[in-house]
């Protein structure tokens, strides 16, 4: 499995984060109350539904770290469920697209 990737969408209206691993989207983070640190409220949820048994995880914690770490360890629990390990990458995979050659040298029109 791919490392697990949080990204904050630009044109979102509030902050939220996409927890993904290569292309499946394994969970989402949302800021359900802002304000300073102590009074914030953060919500995770993993939902993944692969297989015959649905597995869904999630909380509500103090800040985006606590989630980000919740979701990182549901994210960890699931894949030992699965039977699924990471695997490091040994050696550097070629393009599957060829660069373009450079047009230095080509007449100019």
């Amino acid at each position: 499995m791919a490392k697990l990737i949080f990204t904050h969408p630009q044109d979102h209206p509030r902050e939220t984060y996409f927890a993904t691993s290569g292309s499946l989207i394994v969970g989402r983070i949302d800021c359900i109350s802002a304000g300073p640190a102590s009074d914030e409220q953060w919500m995770w949820g993993m939902q993944l539904d692969i297989g015959a048994t649905p597995f869904r995880r999630g909380a509500t914690v103090g800040s985006l770290k606590e989630a980000s770490a919740a979701l990182a360890i549901a994210w960890s629990d699931w894949k030992l469920w699965a039977g699924l390990q990471d695997i490091e990458v040994a050696e550097a995979v070629a393009p599957a697209v060829e660069a373009t050659p450079s047009l230095v040298g080509l007449p100019q029109f």
